[in-house]
């Protein structure tokens, strides 16, 4: 039996500069900001400069007068930003686990009855599994002038962020100028920040006559609560058996599975829990054979059926908003069913010298019901919108009601921003409230199928140590993997401003689609060790590398950008790490993490895509130590 509960606190702030070079709203000034003016955005334009040339993504604020660029002063004055955004969480998540499993063993091998067959093993496990999920959160947002309080209320909570950007890779663009609250105020006394922004946002009402709302403390986000159960029972039988050159086993597992999970219904505002029930059961054979045909030569083959079960969080019918209006809102799949794999594999070992071997092999994995990522997109207008300089542009208005009829799910707490109505002077408005992109985890209804090949190699010259004296402590360990994948059904397709910059580019596409493949994996792979061992020393340098793939693991949000998951670029990193017996009790050693500084680089929608992620990379170096009584 198991059992863990965790309390997550967090505490996150935005904060808006303001930049007082340029008219707000391209007509009122800053001046007019407390002239009893209400219901003004606390947006307005800061010129930002780009570099992308080179596979570069920097960028920073341009600091130049004859664009209206802010200065560093202005930049660094609280007078000049105001709250935006609060957000506290103490999110409360309890698992549990209750497991038993007996394990039934009988030796044939001395047995008249045995023949080939060694031993047969049986057994029997049971597995009860919950999660439970309690989303404790606040959420407060300041959109108009009316609401935000100035810097200037709070600022012994402000502090310069940090000015070392270009340390990573000396890029000359890069944000160096601007007020954060103190990070590690807020870690050490939340409360006391939270009185502070409190005391400032009456004060703002005070001294004009606004209405800005106060800061609560986290409640319980009633959509966002989960209670997942799931119990198994798994009956297991298996026999061993050798004769001649061959060994190996074969055998079934047979698994039942209920799953319950347990969400909250929300109809007008008010939550009732509901529960969604599912089951499921599989037999899973396997075989294993194994042949030496002579000395030093093994010759291996195996084929089975497994399982692969979804991820709690894919099961919840919970969902969690942000407060910007892109990212899609994922919400769970209580019909999710697991994957069902049929693997077959065959390889050589050679056994050519003490600690030596070199090995290849053939695998291919078969699989129904794969778990892939569906977007759905709310409907949009396509409208004109009048810039107050006269500029004509195009904008894509979305519902702000709900419930959301032309798809996707109202997210109460978004910024509307650009997909906000017009107002009767033909001016998008602002407030929060918006019809957003919901995606979901569901089975793939193709068979996809993964094959390739994997060949390794390992030697040290520890045989020759007579000859060779110290040197017989090196070592070498490589392998490589190459791997094909195809099959799958699921199409994905851009989202609404995605289709926009698609069908505007020259040539436009207005057909862009994808179908969706196995996340995280390279088609090619691999991996070199040199090491030495000897006298107490363990030194060890490893280089690894892999090529280009997708990847939902997408650096800076969530979500799919454009709608499709990233290309992350090809990538090698090289480790190493030293360690020393001082004595039988002391070891001391160091160890290095990406010496060469390799930095994480993704693409959006294909190889050739734009930058849409840089992960810019150190290395990191640990210096260490042991001591056994």
């Amino acid at each position: 039996i198991s059992d863990s509960d965790t309390v997550t606190p967090s505490f996150n702030t935005t904060l808006n500069f303001i930049n007082p070079n340029i008219d707000l709203n391209a007509d009122q000034l800053r001046e007019n900001f407390f002239t009893g003016i209400g219901n003004s955005s606390n947006e307005n334009g800061t010129p930002f400069e780009f570099d992308l040339t080179g596979g570069s993504l920097a960028f920073g604020i341009l600091q130049n007068p004859d664009f209206f660029g802010p200065t560093t002063a202005q930049l660094l004055d609280p007078a000049n930003v105001l709250l935006r955004d609060v957000q506290q969480g103490l999110n409360e998540t309890e698992n549990e686990e209750i497991a038993f499993r007996t394990d039934f063993s009988y030796d044939l091998e001395d047995s008249a009855v045995g023949g080939f067959v060694t031993s047969v093993d049986a057994g029997y496990r049971y597995n009860e599994t919950s999660s439970t999920f309690d989303n404790v959160t606040s959420n407060v947002g300041f959109r108009n002038i009316d609401q935000s309080p100035f810097g200037n209320l709070f600022a012994e909570l402000l502090v310069e962020g940090p000015d070392n950007f270009d340390d990573a890779d000396g890029r000359d663009l890069f944000v160096a100028d601007f007020l954060l609250i103190d990070p590690e105020l807020v870690a050490d006394d939340p409360e006391g920040v939270l009185a502070i922004l409190n005391d400032a946002i009456l004060a703002n009402n005070a001294q004009f006559g606004f209405n800005g709302s106060t800061i609560d403390a986290p409640t319980s986000n009633q959509g966002a609560f989960f209670d997942i159960e799931e119990e198994t029972h798994s009956i297991y039988g298996q026999v061993n058996f050798e004769r001649g050159v061959f060994r190996g086993n074969a055998g079934v597992r047979y698994v039942q599975t209920d799953v319950t999970s347990t969400g909250n219904t929300i109809i007008n505002g008010v939550a009732t829990l509901t529960d969604t029930e599912g089951d499921y059961d599989f037999f899973l054979p396997r075989v294993n054979l194994i042949a030496e045909p002579v000395e030093n030569l093994l010759l291996r083959a195996a084929w089975n059926r497994d399982i692969r079960r979804p991820d709690f969080d894919d099961l919840s019918t919970s969902f969690t908003f942000s407060t910007s209006p892109n990212p899609a809102v994922s919400i769970g799949n209580p019909g999710l069913e697991p994957q069902e794999i049929e693997s077959f594999d065959i390889g050589a070992e050679w056994y050519f010298a003490p600690s030596a071997v070199f090995s290849i092999g053939y695998f291919r994995k078969e699989r129904d019901g794969l778990f892939v990522n569906q977007t759905e997109e709310p409907s949009t207008t396509p409208t004109t919108l009048v810039l107050p300089d006269g500029t004509v542009t195009n904008v894509d208005v979305r519902d702000i009601t709900d419930p959301c009829e032309g798809g996707g799910i109202f997210n109460p707490i978004a910024d509307q921003n650009v997909f906000a109505p017009l107002d009767a002077s033909g001016s998008q408005t602002s407030g929060v409230g918006v019809c957003v992109p919901v995606s979901q985890i569901i089975n793939d209804t193709g068979e996809t199928v993964q094959e390739g090949i994997e060949i390794a190699f390992q030697y040290d010259l520890s045989s020759f140590e007579n000859r060779l004296g110290w040197a017989s402590g090196f070592g070498l360990i490589a392998n490589y993997t190459y791997q094909e994948f195809s099959g799958t059904e699921t199409v994905l397709t851009p989202t609404g401003r995605a289709t926009d910059i698609f069908a505007g580019s020259n040539p436009g596409a207005t057909d862009v689609e994808f179908t969706t493949t196995l996340l995280n994996n390279s088609d090619n792979a691999y991996n070199v060790t040199v090491f030495y061992e000897k006298y107490g020393l363990s030194a060890r340098a490893r280089y690894t590398w892999r090529s280009s793939f997708r990847s939902d693991d997408f650096g800076s949000t969530n979500s799919f950008p454009f709608g499709f998951p990233v290309v992350q670029e090809s990538r090698g990193q090289l480790n190493a790490s030293v360690n020393y017996d001082v004595n039988e009790h002391l070891t001391i050693g160091v160890e290095a993490v990406n010496l060469t500084t390799s930095d994480v680089t993704q693409r959006c929608v294909n190889e050739d895509g734009p930058v849409c992620f840089q992960g810019l990379t150190d290395r990191r170096v640990i210096f260490g130590g042991s001591y056994k009584f």
